[in-house]
């Protein structure tokens, strides 16, 4: 039997790398304005300027910024710029934070009835087998909101948390070769499921902001339906656009 491939945390860099573009989209920096200081910014961020280095390094190869010898680092474009959580629309209240996340259960299931059909397989009653991730999700350390994904079990018989790491886009792209191209958001309110008890954050029945989400691939496909209930009063939805 094929051992399992346990999932690996981000390295630092690009940790550090996806909080400084996310952070920039927020309005942190604009286009032209100049970062602090490498020691500063290290400072702030608590790495290594060495660490530091390869994280603007990278976002200088992207285009994301452009690095002036004598002056300092500046914002280039962020526009086309395709990062790890490009697609995580939760922030803190003061400010985007890194996304992380904790494994709390993985288990195959029949899909629900009413959710939509997932890998060209037929969802609700007697559909295909797909798998259910519940996950708590961080920000910068601080749990902000409980995650159940489904996504088709075709093409991965067997999973374990332990193979899962804190993006699951990524997880498809490597484990599965999907990439997902698209994705639809619908936001509300709802009360925490009655798992949420378990998990540290919010309360079973406690109204939070709620989003159901269907992401597509490129063969407009359904790769995969999320709910997602966060505590408003850490971390809201943020959605961006600009021409």
């Amino acid at each position: 039997m094929k051992a399992a491939n346990h999932a690996q945390p981000l390295p630092v860099y690009l940790q550090i790398a996806e909080l400084l573009v996310r952070q920039i989209k927020a309005g942190y920096w604009h286009r032209g304005e100049r970062l602090p200081t490498e020691a500063a910014l290290a400072q702030t961020l608590s790495v290594a300027v060495g660490t530091l280095r390869k994280s603007l390094a990278l976002l200088e190869s992207q285009g994301v910024l452009e690095r002036i010898q004598g002056s300092g680092t500046y914002v280039k474009s962020v526009q086309g710029s395709q990062q790890i959580y490009e697609l995580f629309r939760l922030e803190l209240t003061d400010g985007p934070g890194l996304p992380t996340a904790k494994i709390l259960d993985v288990r195959k299931l029949k899909a629900e009835p009413g959710m939509p059909h997932l890998g060209g397989d037929v969802g609700g009653e007697g559909g295909a087998p797909c798998w259910r991730v519940r996950r708590l999700r961080y920000l910068s350390q601080v749990p902000v909101a409980l995650e159940e994904i489904w996504f088709a079990a075709q093409g991965c018989p067997q999973l374990t948390a332990q193979e899962l790491g804190d993006s699951m886009y990524l997880f498809y792209q490597q484990r599965l070769n999907v990439w997902i191209a698209r994705v639809e958001d619908q936001i509300s309110a709802a009360p925490a499921p009655d798992w949420a008890d378990t998990a540290g954050v919010l309360s079973a029945g406690l109204w939070a902001g709620y989003i159901e989400r269907v992401s597509w691939t490129a063969g407009n496909e359904v790769a995969e339906f999320s709910k997602t209930w966060f505590d408003p009063r850490v971390c809201r939805y943020s959605s961006r656009m600009s021409q």
